[in-house]
């Protein structure tokens, strides 16, 4: 009897996750070491369950799970990383990810891209599905929106939501109140708003 390959289901959505393990349980090739619903979680159970293949939701609980990647490979240079997201490749900046990705798959694709991808994988080949290339989709979506900022303009819009002043702001990352407004007028167009009020709202 062939060993069974081990996935690991990183997703907030319980019913979700389980609707997929279940899926992947049905073909007798798939173990699941566990379901992980923060992003926190994810190396820690990486390191206790080694599992062969993480399939991974982007957006955990609001966190951008990409960040994790470099960490998740150093940890474990073979475990092979599936993105399954609602998100469009170009919407997160996939070419930025792609290095350590072996496949991405859009989460309305269905049961049968998904095992594909699983597949293909496992014989060390990338895949990307074929709907995720096709689609053209333009998004307002926060959190697509907020993955564009940069570190620092993440950092000077966490201190703007808690009411802090462009001068404050300046003398606390010792940069001038200039480049704060600069930074300011960049946030909002990345977010797609107008003023602080909504920017607020949809951050």
């Amino acid at each position: 009897m062939n060993k069974k390959v081990s996935i690991a289901i990183a997703e907030d959505h319980p019913y979700f996750s389980k609707g997929v393990a279940n899926t992947l349980e049905l073909s007798k090739r798939y173990s699941i070491t566990g379901f992980i619903e923060k992003a926190v979680d994810i190396l820690s159970h990486i390191k206790l369950h080694q599992p062969e293949i993480l399939i991974l939701d982007i957006n955990l609980s609001g966190e951008n799970t990409l960040k994790l990647l470099p960490d998740i490979k150093k940890q474990n240079q073979l475990i092979k990383i599936l993105i399954l997201s609602m998100y469009l490749p170009n919407e997160v900046d996939y070419n930025l990810s792609a290095q350590y990705i072996d496949s991405y798959v859009l989460k309305n694709s269905g049961a049968e891209i998904l095992s594909a991808a699983l597949e293909h994988i496992i014989k060390g080949e990338k895949y990307i599905d074929p709907n995720a290339e096709s689609i053209v989709n333009v998004t307002n979506d926060k959190f697509v929106n907020k993955i564009k900022l940069s570190s620092r303009e993440i950092e000077i819009l966490e201190l703007l939501k808690k009411g802090f002043s462009n001068k404050v702001i300046s003398e606390k990352l010792f940069i001038s109140e200039l480049t704060v407004k600069t930074h300011r007028k960049n946030i909002m167009q990345k977010m797609g708003v107008t003023n602080i009020v909504e920017l607020i709202r949809n951050s």
